[in-house]
């Protein structure tokens, strides 16, 4: 991820500070999943390895569906996330947030400078954490941090079951998930959710 070319709100030049960034992606992705293929088998009942593959990539597709939903990171993954317009705080997105690796700004000469922790900026928050600036006000932000659970909880890989089931049971039924899904996930697998959503996204 790189910086772009800053972009007015509108036609008299005035702009309002950000506070989400305007886009995030992961630069180093989890080296697991919240479950193996083999305990998705077990919790399905399925002895022959014949889907052993399809379900696998379910396993994939789901956890992504649930991180999209409940705005957290199952597993630990490092982002970076992009602020164009930035005014004394940002708030890092997804979570729970372990570390903030580096936080870089770019100013309005283009010239790139790599800020200092307790000097030019502090960390504030526990599990969801925010960027404070100290005597900052505009400017591009690109951070990089580290995101996710360590242990992802019961109640989280209990609905990526439930929804494994869902889907798995459904693959051949087109109808069936328009019925009794809401946001692409089925009613049980949301309430196991819920919980763990995070609001402020």
């Amino acid at each position: 991820m790189s910086f772009t070319v800053r972009e007015r709100d509108s036609l008299t030049g005035a702009w309002t500070p950000q506070i989400y960034p305007v886009d995030t992606r992961v630069t180093v992705a989890p080296t697991q999943l919240p479950l193996t293929v083999a305990e998705a088998m077990s919790f399905l009942r399925i002895y022959d390895t014949i889907d052993a593959d399809y379900i696998g990539m379910l396993i994939s597709a789901i956890t992504d569906q649930v991180e999209r939903y409940i705005g957290i990171d199952l597993q630990s993954k490092t982002r970076q996330s992009y602020w164009q317009r930035t005014g004394g705080y940002v708030v890092l997105p997804y979570g729970p947030h372990t570390s903030v690796s580096a936080v870089v700004s770019r100013d309005e000469e283009n010239v790139d400078t790599t800020l200092v922790s307790g000097t030019d900026y502090v960390v504030e928050g526990m599990d969801y954490k925010e960027i404070r600036f100290y005597n900052k006000t505009g400017g591009q932000i690109l951070a990089t941090y580290v995101t996710g659970y360590v242990t992802c909880p019961d109640a989280i890989r209990g609905a990526i079951l439930q929804e494994l089931s869902f889907q798995y049971k459904n693959r051949q039924d087109p109808n069936t998930p328009s019925r009794t899904s809401v946001n692409g996930l089925s009613l049980e697998a949301r309430h196991l959710l819920l919980p763990y959503m995070r609001r402020t996204l």
